[in-house]
């Protein structure tokens, strides 16, 4: 059982994803298109570690009973793949052709806030889940073992 003493691993897994994607949005918010591109490559990287690390390392080890059934998890992976997969064929358009006058800059950075919002709503209640469910029920030596030496956003 994960305690207050233990390091909350999935919790830090979870800042540092957050504090890039967070990073990439101010880019769009500055319709710096081109760094925001490069940001969410870089997040889409990680978080593609992150979750290959969760379905190989941690979800087999999903006891039973536990809150949610590992499928549950690897349902939401999927979905959150598919969903920065979608919005980051969307940033790679608008850096590719970015709008040259100011009001089509201002509909650019909206559309893209906009497509960001379904992805960002998953992503948070899938790390609530993580949180409340495998934070808790998997033995923290395993959580360490599974995620030494990974630091989003780190290289």
């Amino acid at each position: 059982m994960h305690t207050s003493d233990s390091p909350g691993l999935f919790e830090h897994q979870h800042v540092q994803l957050e504090a890039q994607l967070h990073a990439h949005l101010l880019d769009v918010v500055g319709a710096d298109f081109g760094h925001a591109l490069q940001r969410l490559q870089r997040w889409r990287a990680d978080l593609a570690q992150h979750i290959e690390i969760e379905n190989t390392r941690l979800l087999p080890h999903v006891p039973s009973g536990a809150r949610w059934a590992a499928r549950v998890y690897l349902v939401e992976h999927d979905r959150i793949a598919l969903l920065a997969d979608e919005y980051l064929l969307k940033v790679q358009a608008m850096a590719q052709q970015p709008p040259q006058d100011e009001q089509a800059r201002r509909h650019a950075v909206l559309a893209l806030l906009d497509a960001a919002h379904a992805l960002r709503h998953v992503l948070e209640h899938h790390h609530e889940r993580e949180h409340q469910g495998l934070a808790r029920e998997l033995p923290p030596a395993l959580q360490a073992a599974a995620w030494e030496g990974v630091e989003p956003g780190g290289a």
